[in-house]
């Protein structure tokens, strides 16, 4: 079972699980976790970050082919995967997976088989056939990561000059790929199909979770190819078939969670012809870089992984590791089941201390960097001795912003900052930290009800007015679907309301007025009687900031229902989004100036909103457009 999703009751949610790459950055550099994970600041995105997803995804698709029912040279698509939308346990959002429908179009179930003459008889025949697929797969991934390095807010690089030096190579690390599968499969025809040949010639025993083949889950029928006679290669190649992550599915739609929720992971290649799990990864390198050091440390949590979601009863007999760019197989150690249990102490251990808290102190992670290593081609240690002390923070992407690293630069800390356009005049800003536009009330409730949510009125949240002494008021709006509220909570009861934010409203029949809007770090409370933190009426007003900080990195999104410009930014004070919804929208407020990262800006009038228990500086759009982001040039 290759695959494990979340407990139908996900004790820990999609978003409080780690992976054996969050464990790997807090391992390099504690530090380096925090300002990554804890702050949410993400680095450059070179063309290369794309090359491994290309070559992964044509290898895949090769491996799903079938020598019997897809040609040579046939439409890339002629084997995709029905995808449908599945709603996984524990998962707001549902993820693209292949179809469990009955009525799913399966290309194994439609495809005419081929002429017998020609499917494939030898090794050399087999990897001509594996080498033209190679050639119809491999434009289709390059273009797709290409294009979506290019939809990056974040890209950084020339992808022109890109692929001019690294297509050639990434096509050929595939092919060295192609010949490590067909390893397996030569093997597998040398063992004449494993334990488990004649239960697959009968159409019997196909597992939980198959191995992408073009067909779907619960398929019973004997493949085309299978016979009764002498063992084939595309028998071979049919069995030998890894279990992978099907290349048209969603990305991480295919991950594996710990039983308890709360570690996940994805599997390159789970090889089980023989009868046992045996779990390869795959690297498109050389496994010359420092990250070698790491991937042991990996491939032992894929296999705790694999242990922990078969009841600790299975334990994987292999690990390697596949550097196609050396190109050379990696032998892992596979851990006993006392190694199992040191592994499961660390890494629960682990996530327990990075996900108790929402809030994370700098303090508590010590910039404190492994020492880089040095590979030779195949990930083999040299003899070179690490070089230590700070040597990594010269290629850490929070060099610059690390308070401990020798590379670190001086960041704003709000002040004043000369105005973008008289110049004559100076604007006081905000230091993040000092951001603060939450509020407590107190006041009796009035006119409560749930109101459909303008535009789609497929929401309705609940409404009311909170009542002052003399007859001033405020709207109140909760944004959320299920609050918390007293049981007493009800027309005329005196409540109190913490952790609001007081904002601009207009409505038909009351004209402007103040709203104060709850969020997730909102709370409602009985309140008989008044507290020394009950804001007065007087004292409430729409809060707007003023910014000067540095854009670390880009946060856009557009999706069918919304689009929005977001940035994240940071000054000696702290870390705030920053965000204006409409990419039209944007541009009016950008104007002629195109931010980039690593820029100091000035923002102005910017408000603050309570988005999923964090806050968030949005720019408003007005008549006069007082909202602007330009380049300080203080």
């Amino acid at each position: 079972m290759p695959v494990c999703d979340p407990p139908e009751d996900d004790p820990v949610g999609p978003y409080k699980r780690i992976s054996h790459t969050q464990a790997d950055t807090h391992r390099r550099c504690p530090r380096m976790w925090y300002h990554g994970y804890g702050r949410g600041l993400k680095g450059g995105q070179p063309p290369i970050f794309g090359m491994g997803h290309s070559v992964e995804g044509t290898l895949n698709r090769i491996m799903r082919d079938s020598p019997v029912l897809v040609a040579s040279h046939a439409p890339s698509e002629t084997f995709d995967s029905p995808i449908h939308d599945e709603l996984i346990p524990g998962q707001d959002n549902p993820r693209e997976r292949p179809s469990r429908r009955s009525d799913a179009d399966w290309p194994g179930l439609r495809l005419e088989v081929l002429d017998e003459a020609d499917w494939p008889t030898s090794r050399a025949a087999l990897r001509e056939w594996a080498i033209a697929r190679l050639d119809v797969h491999f434009p289709r991934e390059w273009a797709a990561v290409r294009a979506e390095w290019e939809a990056d807010a974040n890209k950084v690089g020339d992808w022109d000059e890109f692929e001019a030096a690294n297509m050639d190579a990434a096509k050929s690390w595939v092919a060295n790929g192609v010949d490590f599968h067909l390893d397996e499969v030569e093997a597998c025809l040398e063992a004449n199909g494993g334990p488990n040949l004649v239960q697959w010639r009968a159409g019997e025993g196909r597992p939980k979770w198959p191995s992408p083949d073009g067909f779907p889950y619960s398929h019973s029928t004997p493949h085309p190819c299978a016979s009764e006679g002498e063992f084939t290669w595309c028998e071979a190649w049919e069995i030998g078939r890894p279990w992978f992550c099907d290349p048209d599915a969603g990305t991480f739609a295919m991950s594996t969670t710990h039983p308890e929720g709360w570690l996940g992971g994805e599997y390159d290649l789970v090889y089980r012809w023989t009868g046992e799990a045996r779990i390869f990864d795959v690297k498109a390198s050389d496994g010359t870089s420092d990250y070698s050091f790491g991937y042991v440390d990996q491939m032992a949590t894929y296999a705790y992984l694999w242990w922990a979601t078969h009841e600790k009863k299975e334990m994987p007999t292999d690990l390697q590791i596949w550097y196609l760019g050396a190109p050379a197989k990696k032998q892992i150690p596979v851990p006993d089941e006392r190694a199992m249990g040191r592994i499961e102490n660390r890494l629960k251990g682990l996530h327990a201390r990075l996900r108790a808290t929402s809030e994370f102190n700098e303090a508590d992670f010590p910039a404190n960097p492994t020492p880089v290593r040095k590979f030779s081609p195949g990930g083999v240690p040299t003899d070179e001795p690490p070089i230590g002390e700070m040597a990594r923070c010269g290629s850490c992407e929070y060099r610059g912003i690390c308070s401990a690293s020798p590379h670190h630069q001086e960041l704003p800390s709000g002040g004043n900052a000369d105005h973008p356009v008289t110049r004559a005049a100076t604007i006081e800003c905000t230091p993040i930290g000092a951001i603060n536009p939450f509020v407590t009330v107190r006041g009796a409730v009035r006119k409560l009800r749930k109101v459909a949510q303008w535009p789609s009125y497929e929401r309705e949240l609940w409404e009311f007015f909170l009542d002052f002494a003399d007859r001033d008021w405020v709207a109140v709006v909760v944004k959320l679907d299920d609050p918390s509220l007293p049981a007493e909570f009800a027309e005329g009861a005196v409540v109190r309301l913490r952790n609001g934010i007081i904002g601009a409203g207009w409505k038909k029949d009351v004209g402007h007025h103040l709203r104060l809007d709850l969020s997730a770090s909102s709370t409602i409370e009985m309140a008989p009687v008044a507290a020394a933190d009950d804001t007065p009426f007087t004292q409430l007003r729409p809060r707007t900031y003023n910014l000067k900080a540095q854009l670390f990195n880009f946060e856009h999104s557009e999706t069918e229902d919304y689009s929005k410009w977001g940035a994240r930014l940071i000054d000696a004070t702290g870390v705030i989004p920053f965000q204006i919804w409409s990419m039209e929208k944007a541009v009016g407020v950008l104007r002629e100036y195109e931010p980039e990262r690593g820029d100091e800006i000035l923002i102005q009038n910017a408000t603050a909103k309570d988005q999923h228990g964090k806050l968030v500086l949005e720019g408003k759009i007005t008549k006069s457009l007082t909202t602007r982001l330009t380049p300080s040039t203080s």
